[in-house]
């Protein structure tokens, strides 16, 4: 045998006795979680509990679990171990830098895309996703926008190679973009004023139009499933016909009102989100029991005469009456900061039970991955964070992240740059 004969068996036999250990690498391990404080959400915390992860899923929880001799053990003696946080409306993976047109697919021309989706376009290595889930946001909706119905987005967890290994759920809510109030300077005169409020009217005459056509061309399809493709009011069939959400970005009171109609004459599946002015209309969301996306909360009042703090308080008067609600930070570079709208609403009323559930199960609920995520349970997918304190408190430090089973490094671009210029002289 030739010495390149020889080699070259060698090589061969090398990766073959690796194979085994290259094809188990994307493979969910088994962790036993131990010592730990556990808040489950969805029940009463457990003081010292356990937590047993299996191919990527919750398979107990409790005191006395039996640890399979593979488990790594993790001792989390001194932490506390929490669903991930979940923000429904952000454009991650569709939003890179905001001043670069070339990194922007979060929008397309046109006011109707309804058969659009998001999960087509998102980029699985935006510099977004490490950063965020690095305040332990392990899942987020991707949502498309512009125009009147921007398409549909999609629910994504923070980790993957590729979109299949992220992809929650596709197709989780149809964007529609409700007119907004007509806004122009003081000094505007009476017919600019007036030509943009038939504008405006005229739009929302167009989205009405959409919907009614959409509802009677679903009817023809129950009859006929080989009807005439029409993509646009296909995609909307399944909205008007109750099976997919329809969420509406609103901001003012008239808004609020208005998408409110539309739900109640079409009979959607409907959720806001915006709602800087939900305050105003408690009651009204109460009583048509449409849930909320509260994505105002830091932002300053809507009008100079509004007390200051109308949108910090905003969530404690939705939850006293009964509203169920989640927050957003309604960004992709500054979703990581999702805990701390919760945490200013504590501060302005809202119970701490109620704000963390708002960025958990609340959100799950109305992203309708509750079945799968937003809560420390036996079957649910392994959403977990690890900290060191309330993740609400900006003190707080995630320590460890698991995402769908996988322990994720922590390390994002702030943090290399945080390593890089702490060295510097």
């Amino acid at each position: 045998m030739t010495k390149s004969s020889l080699c070259f068996l060698c090589s061969v036999l090398g990766f073959l006795t690796s194979v085994p250990e290259f094809l188990g690498q994307g493979r969910p391990q088994t962790y036993a979680i131990k010592n730990a404080k556990i808040v489950t959400v969805v029940g009463p915390t457990i003081p010292n509990g356990n937590i047993l992860i299996q191919d990527g899923k919750i398979t107990q929880v409790g005191t006395n679990i039996v640890i399979p001799s593979n488990a790594k053990v993790i001792d989390a003696k001194g932490l506390i171990a929490y669903p991930g946080m979940i923000d429904p409306h952000t454009a991650m993976g569709l939003q890179e830098i905001t001043s670069v047109q070339a990194t922007q697919d979060a929008s397309e021309m046109g006011d109707l895309n309804p058969e659009l989706r998001a999960s087509a376009a998102i980029d699985p290595q935006s510099e977004h996703i490490d950063i965020t889930r690095a305040n332990g946001i392990t899942t987020v909706g991707s949502l498309p926008r512009g125009g009147l119905i921007s398409g549909q987005g999609a629910v994504i967890d923070l980790d993957g190679w590729v979109l299949k290994d992220m992809l929650v759920k596709d197709s989780a809510m149809m964007v529609i973009n409700y007119p907004r109030d007509v806004s122009l300077p003081t000094n505007a005169t009476e017919t600019e004023w007036r030509e943009a409020e038939n504008t405006r009217k005229k739009r929302i005459d167009l989205l009405h139009r959409t919907l009614k056509d959409a509802r009677a061309f679903a009817k023809i399809i129950a009859a006929r499933a080989d009807a005439e493709t029409n993509p646009r009011l296909r995609a909307l069939a399944p909205v008007v016909n109750g099976q997919e959400p329809a969420l509406f970005n609103v901001d003012t009171e008239n808004e609020i009102k208005g998408a409110l109609d539309l739900i109640d004459e079409f009979k959607l599946k409907g959720v806001l989100s915006g709602c800087a002015e939900a305050w105003k209309v408690v009651h009204l969301l109460k009583n048509r029991n449409v849930p909320v996306i509260l994505g105002a909360t830091l932002r300053s009042p809507n009008e100079d005469s509004y007390a200051y703090d109308v949108n910090y308080g905003s969530a404690a008067a939705l939850v006293k009456a009964g509203v169920k609600i989640a927050f957003t930070s309604d960004s992709t570079s500054s979703a990581r900061d999702l805990p701390w709208h919760a945490a200013m609403s504590v501060a302005f009323g809202l119970p701490k039970e109620e704000a963390l559930k708002a960025v958990t199960i609340n959100a799950a609920q109305i992203l309708g991955i509750d079945a799968e995520t937003g809560s420390i349970s036996e079957g649910k997918i392994a959403n977990i964070m690890l900290t060191d304190g309330d993740p609400l408190e900006h003190a707080t430090k995630v320590k460890q992240l698991f995402i769908a089973g996988k322990l994720v490094e922590l390390k994002s671009k702030h943090t290399d740059l945080y390593e890089k210029f702490i060295k510097r002289p």
